[in-house]
């Protein structure tokens, strides 16, 4: 389905120049935030040729959320912001909000060695007398490879998820050295947030998906983030196209893979979040503090792999930290693609500006198209000084 603000743009063919006046379902009452957002989302849509798309802007006290396309090809049914959908690996900001609340309450230190939190008998190597550190998971600086499939996966297995364990990862640590020093090098490792949310359920002494709702999703009210949905969940979930351009059949992930990519969310709980990070109440700062700060400046780093290294600063708690440049201001963001959806946050605390797209087809190339997208959003939203 094709909204009538897009059918106009087509129709002008100035669009991306000339603002249209046309009354939006997001209902944002600031009007430049209307008119940006919308022109932004509209030519997301149409560059990214997904089955649907849906964008949220938070800024100041008002936000926009507008769906565009289909929930899944050929519904003739339009996304919106109770839309369900799968943020992949974002859900790794939502561990380090974890991280980030259990370390501000006194739970936990971002230095504490990963080997408190080791099963019994599965004590992780250390670099000569350098031990990992949860902040070195936190900012991919452990020494850990990006993926860990169990070779004891049975040949045929269906679910492309099934292979990725907590016990091999922990067997596997406990045999093997990290590949560098911790903290000299940056390795985007989904590993390394798999062995962080099974540390952050041991120093709370309960599942993951457990801390992540008393943390996060309860108090704030986002009733469909979830790591499983439920029944009356599932029919709201959007269809994605895998990288082959087919359904994807959306795999549950393991709870070894919850901390990495698990989150499943919608547009309007999105929003919820995004207003907490960009608050200021004297209950949240303690936390947001740590969450917001840099960790690991990329200066000075070895190697960057997978984050980055050109257009960053360095890494936050799980955050990729990028400076004011070209009038885009400064900058927290993570990307996602699982399940046959891509997405992409950003948030810029000091300018009470948070952006959020995603779009229901895997495709890298797309991708680069739609977080330079959000990157000129928030340049109009907030521009940075020369």
């Amino acid at each position: 389905m094709v909204k009538p603000r897009i059918r106009q743009i087509l129709a002008a063919g100035l669009a991306l120049v000339m603002p249209l006046c046309v009354p939006c379902q997001a209902g944002a009452e600031d009007l430049a935030l209307r008119e940006a957002a919308a022109m932004s989302g509209a030519a997301m849509f149409l560059n990214a040729r997904a089955p649907g798309l849906i964008l949220a802007v938070v800024h100041g006290e008002d936000s926009f959320i507008e769906g565009y396309g289909e929930t899944a090809p050929g519904s003739g049914k339009e996304p919106d912001g109770a839309s369900i959908v799968r943020v992949g690996s974002v859900s790794k900001v939502f561990a380090t909000d974890v991280l980030a609340a259990m370390a501000a309450a006194g739970q936990l230190s971002l230095d504490a060695p990963l080997a408190r939190y080791a099963p019994s008998g599965k004590v992780p190597q250390a670099y000569d007398d350098r031990p990992i550190t949860l902040l070195d998971l936190a900012t991919h600086s452990a020494g850990l490879p990006r993926e860990l499939a169990d070779p004891e996966t049975l040949p045929g297995e269906k679910n492309p998820f099934a292979g990725y364990k907590a016990s091999h990862y922990w067997d596997w640590i406990a045999s093997h050295r990290p590949a560098y020093r911790p903290g000299t090098t940056a390795i985007y490792s989904n590993v390394g947030f798999g062995l962080l949310g099974e540390s952050l359920g041991k120093a709370g002494g309960k599942p993951f998906a457990e801390l992540v709702r008393e943390k996060i999703t309860a108090p704030l009210g986002m009733a469909d983030t979830a790591l499983r949905l439920t029944e009356a969940q599932k029919p709201r979930l959007l269809t994605g196209l895998d990288p082959f351009g087919k359904p994807d059949p959306n795999w549950e992930a393991g709870e070894v893979m919850q901390a990495s990519a698990g989150i499943y969310t919608t547009a309007e709980d999105m929003v919820r979040w995004m207003r907490w990070h960009l608050a200021d109440d004297a209950a949240g700062r303690p936390a947001r503090a740590l969450a917001h700060a840099l960790w690991r400046p990329h200066d000075g780093l070895s190697r960057l792999v997978g984050v980055e290294a050109t257009d960053s600063e360095g890494m936050g708690l799980g955050w990729i930290v990028s400076r004011p440049k070209d009038k885009v201001p400064f900058l927290l963001g993570k990307s996602g693609g699982l399940g046959g959806f891509m997405s992409y946050v950003v948030l810029s605390p000091n300018r009470r500006l948070g952006i959020f797209v995603v779009a229901t087809k895997v495709d890298f190339a797309m991708f680069e198209g739609l977080r330079t997208a959000v990157r000129e959003l928030a340049a109009e939203l907030a521009p940075a000084a020369p």
